[in-house]
């Protein structure tokens, strides 16, 4: 496929509302559970896997987006083809390309090169919400 250089906004919501949704069923299991602390260990245990699985399906979503589109100044578009791609393939250490520029200092996980990625509700929320705003000033419709 050809590098996406625009995604109409229709899309750009569909997408936001299907990972809204995502967050939301989290959201609702662990409101579901009892209060005395026993299904503490099993929900983070399904959080750890469930938003890993989440910011792979987001950025899946928008895989084809032009690079040249983004720049090279490191943003939360290049931090979350990073972010996913390290914990698929770099035993979950924050591995962003050499000269990405993405360090603790300018990704919104505050991640350095090296450091475990903990990919929790909270850490995701701000991550996407950070990647929408981003892309919808990147690659949002103009017309």
């Amino acid at each position: 496929m050809d590098d996406v250089t625009e995604y109409s906004g229709d899309y750009i919501d569909a997408c936001r509302w299907r990972i809204e949704a995502e967050v939301a069923a989290f959201d609702l299991l662990r409101q579901q559970a009892p209060g005395d602390g026993t299904m503490d260990a099993p929900i983070q245990n399904i959080a750890d896997e469930y938003f890993v699985a989440v910011a792979s399906q987001l950025e899946g979503m928008f895989a084809n987006r032009s690079r040249a589109a983004e720049g090279s100044r490191p943003g939360p578009l290049h931090e979350m083809r990073a972010v996913v791609e390290s914990l698929n393939g770099n035993g979950g250490r924050f591995a962003p390309p050499e000269g990405s520029g993405l360090d603790a200092g300018t990704t919104v996980l505050r991640l350095d090169p090296g450091e475990p990625i903990m990919l929790d509700r909270e850490a995701f929320q701000l991550l996407s919400d950070a990647f929408f705003d981003s892309l919808e000033e990147t690659y949002g419709e103009t017309s």
